[in-house]
């Protein structure tokens, strides 16, 4: 089954009703079809249906895809008979990253011998999805399309040669596809037709489909990222504000427990005051050893509260370049839980530690 996106989901019991995008392709772009047809011993409507299943495969990022395919003789003025008729198979290869002009040589091959999958009932089903096996179609016509109101597949292209070019419509069922889907789906197959008459040794799965509206939008709109924020601000700074903004909305999660930005500001300011009792001010250097949890970003924010700069250490380091890096800091505090001090073991020893029973408390809070 193909696995072609749709607007709304499918159903067992979808309408036979169909809508309607109309298709122009105009005489210049036609003839350049034509004169490729005629090189690739095709005939254009073939060339086509290449296009549109190399459409079908992008959009389904499959490379098997199966398309039926009629080709309608002229009516007899007031004929208004539906058409009953069988539909020969096309099953298109895309595998391997073929160019243009080897995707065409599949599809001549496998047009010279679709002769012998004609005669497949339009509304065979699948006997374990109960879904049609057949979901896209190609209808060419010699003549105007008056008879096909309804589909029994979910994509349609109806199409005819007329003064010198190509019209007709991709009908669509609506239980399926919004009209904006098909237009865009008529603009891809308009861009791979195009490319197909350009350059048949560029690789189909390279073929750039978007239109320009399309690809503003993708680069554009959608990657305009860029924001500006406040570069005079530090950190703790910004989420001081953000306390005023929002003191109740959550500012940390850490397993099933959660901070308030407000409660969060508190504990931070809580250890600040203690470390500038301590003697911390402009430029000092505290380093910090401790596991993960909400008490670490407390003291990360209460240093640079309080002033300092902290001197991060993990305590999954080796106890060697633990000690390294104190001695090559050389801060005046070191904030470390229990986790830590059993990292820096001896190291320990080389600075002041803070010991204050604020911290065993935020420890507390954070694992309850």
């Amino acid at each position: 089954m193909l696995s072609l996106s749709t607007d709304r989901p499918r159903i067992s019991h979808q309408s036979a009703n169909e809508s309607k995008n109309p298709i122009i392709l105009d005489a210049s772009l036609t003839q350049s079809l034509k004169n490729l047809a005629v090189k690739h011993n095709m005939d254009l409507s073939t060339i086509v249906i290449s296009g549109w299943g190399a459409v079908l495969a992008r959009l389904s990022s499959q490379d098997d895809i199966l398309i039926g395919y009629y080709i309608d003789s002229p009516t007899r003025p007031g004929d208004n008979q539906t058409d009953n008729s069988t539909v020969s198979l096309l099953r298109l290869d895309l595998s391997g990253e073929p160019n243009i002009s080897q995707l065409l040589e599949r599809v001549r091959k496998m047009a010279s011998s679709s002769m012998d999958h004609r005669d497949f009932p339009q509304d065979s089903r699948s006997e374990i999805t109960g879904s049609p096996l057949l979901q896209v179609a190609l209808r060419w016509s010699q003549a105007p399309i008056h008879h096909a109101t309804q589909i029994q597949v979910e994509l349609e292209l109806q199409l005819q040669e007329q003064d010198n070019g190509v019209v007709g419509s991709m009908a669509f069922c609506p239980d399926l596809f919004n009209p904006e889907t098909v237009e865009r789906h008529v603009g891809y197959l308009r861009s791979m037709l195009q490319a197909i008459a350009t350059d048949v040794d560029k690789p189909v799965m390279s073929v750039d489909l978007l239109s320009q509206a399309e690809q503003d939008l993708v680069l554009e709109k959608w990657n305009g990222t860029q924001r500006d924020y406040p570069d005079h601000l530090c950190i703790h700074q910004l989420i001081e504000q953000q306390v005023e903004r929002t003191p109740h909305a959550t500012a940390l999660v850490f397993d099933d427990q959660s901070l308030t930005y407000r409660e969060l500001n508190e504990r931070a300011n809580k250890l600040a005051h203690h470390l500038l009792s301590l003697g911390v001010q402009s430029d000092s250097l505290v380093a910090i050893c401790v596991e993960c949890s909400f008490a670490m970003i407390e003291r990360l924010l209460a240093i640079l509260k309080a002033g300092g700069a902290y001197v991060p250490l993990d305590p999954s380091y080796s106890r060697e370049r633990l000690r390294d890096i104190l001695m090559d800091a050389s801060p005046s505090i070191l904030i470390a839980d229990n986790h830590g001090k059993d990292a820096l073991g001896e190291a320990i020893l080389f600075s002041v530690t803070v010991m204050d029973p604020n911290i065993m408390e935020a420890d507390s809070d954070s694992k309850r």
